[in-house]
């Protein structure tokens, strides 16, 4: 598909328009991500602001109940909080296409209980929460609605799986973790000895030219190794990391450390050094990285289990 994702929606909402809700669905997109757009001063002044505007007025317009709007809306008052430059364009469209959500939602009468076992704890009324959404936790939770109209709310769930589940993927960014001997060979195994030296490297790719700021690197240790070193080219021997790079900033805590990094190249790679220290068999935790300000930007990957042997 050669089309610009704005476009796809234009031309979904055209097979619409036209009575064709096959050919609409089928080019539809399943959501508005997987391309950014760099602002441009001239031309067209096409945007990230702009471009989603367009492709929420014309899905509002042919398919108002779609279940994409609720979030296109969100990113599009989100990122008109928080841009203090905008241009006509954005402002138009995004306006356009934002009031006609609002219009179509004042004429809402929609309510909502929200219950967890059974026992209501928050209130939704006139688009107010009321109540103490804390005790959601991991308790099985209901959102009864009445009225006329639409309600939007958005789930999000921050933590570390008491079973070890996770779900690995990668969302505009991708991060992997290697280990290497102290001599810079690959370790393609899981198994270690015992007061062995580990070089861990963990390189960070992003899947478009703009810069992703603000990304923090986690990786989580297995308890059988610790932390020897954060910063390699303190340690002898370490010529032959020649694609090593420095982090703005570093956390370096007990079983886990964080790398603070702004994705500006194609592929970053940064490097520490861990101890082998106890003999065993232990889970080995991800390694992720987020855009701290937009968790859309994401990449979950190599959890495992690691083997100390003396």
């Amino acid at each position: 598909m050669l089309l610009a994702l704005d476009s796809r929606y234009l031309l979904a909402a055209a097979y619409a328009t036209a009575g064709d809700k096959k050919s609409f669905a089928a080019m539809l997109p399943s959501s508005f991500a997987g391309e950014v757009s760099v602002a441009q001063t001239g031309g067209s002044y096409y945007s990230d602001v702009r471009d989603e505007a367009i492709a929420l007025n014309a899905l509002i317009d042919v398919d108002p109940g779609n279940a994409q709007t609720g979030t296109m809306v969100k990113h599009v008052a989100d990122k008109l909080k928080t841009r203090y430059w905008l241009s006509t364009q954005e402002r138009a469209f995004a306006f356009l296409a934002l009031g006609k959500h609002a219009r179509a939602a004042n004429k809402s009468t929609a309510t909502a209980d929200i219950k967890v076992n059974g026992k209501t704890i928050a209130k939704v009324d006139g688009g107010q929460w009321t109540g103490d959404m804390k005790a959601l936790g991991s308790n099985i939770v209901e959102i009864l609605t009445k009225g006329e109209g639409r309600l939007y709310y958005f789930w999000q769930v921050e933590g570390i799986s008491s079973s070890g589940a996770y779900k690995e993927e990668d969302s505009y960014l991708k991060v992997r973790r290697h280990f290497h001997d102290r001599k810079g060979n690959l370790i393609t195994s899981n198994t270690f000895k015992q007061n062995d030296l580990v070089i861990i490297g963990i390189t960070l790719e992003k899947s478009f030219s703009t810069a992703i700021q603000n990304v923090v690197i986690t990786d989580l240790l297995p308890a059988g190794f610790e932390i020897e070193n954060p910063r390699t080219k303190e340690i002898p021997g370490m010529d032959w990391i020649k694609d090593g790079l420095t982090p703005t900033a570093l956390d370096v805590r007990d079983d886990r450390i964080h790398f603070f990094v702004d994705a500006g190249s194609n592929k970053q790679t940064y490097y520490y050094a861990v101890r082998a220290v106890s003999p065993g068999n232990y889970k080995m935790g991800p390694v992720s990285a987020d855009a701290m300000y937009n968790g859309e930007y994401h990449s979950y990957n190599g959890a495992g289990v690691i083997s100390v042997t003396e």
